[in-house]
């Protein structure tokens, strides 16, 4: 075959005409499987099966040599989690707005990466709008800047590995040997925090938990006291991060407390706004988030309330050069500014890990360009009011018991047991007979060391139907259970 000879596979692979035809019957069928998963027609919320059958199942289908689009997508979404279900109350995950799905499809046409700005430009653009639009929702100063990466636990990392650069910045320049560096936060905060410090190399040392109060909210009063015995021990506290919201129970930790603290003692303040940061754009909630106009650095991610596909996380700086402190490594061959290292803003892969950097802003873009801020606002509304109808439901019900009140759109509750049972046996065991029938999808956590059921309303489509089904079916399902105390 010569080299001006294209093979007839590609030429069939590549046919526009085909992938026209494919792509118009591909989108009905994934509109229809939307709009029955919203009219909660589908009997299973998660179409349970074990790793192993998965696993086989996904390798028979792969000995099929010609099989279709649309037959390859009807074994995807027979296989998932529904996540536009109202049946859904699982993990973190928003139900996404359609018009950031055939976003989606977009950028995957395109393929531009976002790492340098000539292979990027429109994805670059979109961006800077974006990230201005949080710094505003957040009312950081105008010289905030950031840009977007792929999800809260890289950005975390990233705005620690800023601030470790900014805080320690006396001791490279003098070339003395650094002490044992720490950050302060909850003992509720995201799982991500303890290994970010990992990461950096600080050991089982570099993180100085704070216990919570009955809210699981940080314990600020506590913060001058552990701050001091790290100074005592010869550690070094470069920066306090403030949970809002914890991913446990949804609380919300006083910021307006961390951050005078962390004025007063020249500290770093970094917001873990992953979750509940998307409450920005909610007149009726945003007071949850006092005191994050101090922040130095916050998180927020897209895809758990703010109706965008995963995933697709902000990192923002308070003041924007800070951004360029965590990677500061030449490469030629990508960057032709290297003079201008500071100020060269739209080269992202100079503030990011990411080189090969998905053109992620499209789907945010999408939703804010074609329906507005305010859209995401009544989506925040909309999930705090089922959050709060289903509170009632369970307060109203004697067999359950609520672990706190919640001040997101996470719920933390359980099944008080009867006649010697195991607490947290009890709900273990029920939570796994759900899971395994399929109809309801709720997760589980540990709160002091005791097992406790955890919905997450993401699903606009979620009613009171579905809400007194949830609770109907663990009821139900508790009473399949053993009656004493050696549950297993």
């Amino acid at each position: 075959m010569s080299s001006e000879e294209l093979p007839e596979s590609l030429r069939i692979a590549y046919n526009s005409e085909i992938f026209r035809s494919a792509g118009h019957r591909l989108i009905d069928q994934l509109a229809d499987h939307l709009s029955a998963s919203m009219r909660g027609e589908q009997s299973h919320a998660l179409p349970w099966r074990t790793p192993e059958a998965s696993c086989a199942h996904w390798e028979e289908l792969a000995t099929h040599s010609d099989l279709s689009i649309e037959a390859i997508c009807r074994e995807i979404l027979a296989g998932s989690v529904r996540i536009s279900d109202p049946k859904y109350m699982g993990h973190q995950i928003c139900h996404p707005a359609p018009v950031a799905m055939l976003a989606g499809l977009i950028t995957d046409c395109v393929n531009n990466g976002t790492g340098i700005y000539e292979m990027g430009m429109a994805g670059t653009a979109m961006e800077r709008h974006i990230v201005t639009c949080i710094a505003r929702r957040f009312g950081l100063p105008p010289s905030a800047d950031g840009f977007l990466t792929s999800g809260g636990t890289l950005a975390n990392l990233t705005a620690l590995l800023a601030a470790r650069s900014i805080q320690t910045a006396g001791q490279q320049a003098l070339d003395v040997t650094a002490p044992q560096l720490a950050v302060i936060t909850s003992e509720q905060a995201h799982y991500c925090v303890d290994r970010a410090t990992r990461v950096m190399g600080w050991g089982d040392a570099g993180l100085i938990r704070i216990p919570t109060d009955a809210q699981f909210r940080m314990r600020t009063d506590l913060l001058e006291s552990h701050y001091q015995a790290a100074v005592a021990e010869g550690i070094q506290v470069v920066a306090v991060v403030g949970s809002a919201c914890t991913t446990s129970t949804g609380s919300f930790d006083d910021l307006t407390a961390i951050g005078e603290f962390c004025r007063q003692r020249d500290l770093w303040f970094h917001v873990d706004g992953a979750h509940g940061g998307a409450v920005a754009f909610s007149e009726m909630q945003r007071h949850r988030l006092g005191g994050i106009e101090h922040a130095d650095s916050v998180t927020l991610d897209f895809h758990k309330m703010l109706m965008t596909p995963v995933t697709t996380s902000a990192l923002v700086f308070r003041q924007g050069e800070y951004g360029f402190r965590t990677f500061a490594a030449e490469a030629d061959y990508l960057f032709q500014r290297q003079d201008d290292m500071e100020h060269d803003w739209y080269n992202l892969a100079k503030r990011t890990f990411e080189c090969s950097k998905t053109m992620m802003a499209t789907k945010v873009y999408s939703i804010l360009a074609t329906h507005g801020e305010s859209l995401l606002g009544d989506n925040v509304d909309r999930l705090y009011a089922l959050t709060a109808n289903f509170v009632s439901l369970i307060e109203s019900r004697p067999e359950f018991e609520l672990a706190t009140p919640p001040q997101c759109n996470i719920v933390c509750f359980r099944l008080r047991p009867r006649n010697g049972q195991d607490s947290c046996k009890l709900n273990a065991q029920v939570r796994d007979r759900l899971t395994r029938a399929g109809n309801y999808y709720v997760v589980q956590t540990k709160l002091r060391d005791e097992v406790w059921l955890r919905t997450t309303i993401t699903n606009p489509f979620t009613t009171a139907r579905e809400l007194n089904g949830v609770l109907d079916a663990l009821a139900a399902t508790a009473e399949t259970c053993p009656h004493s105390s050696d549950l297993t």
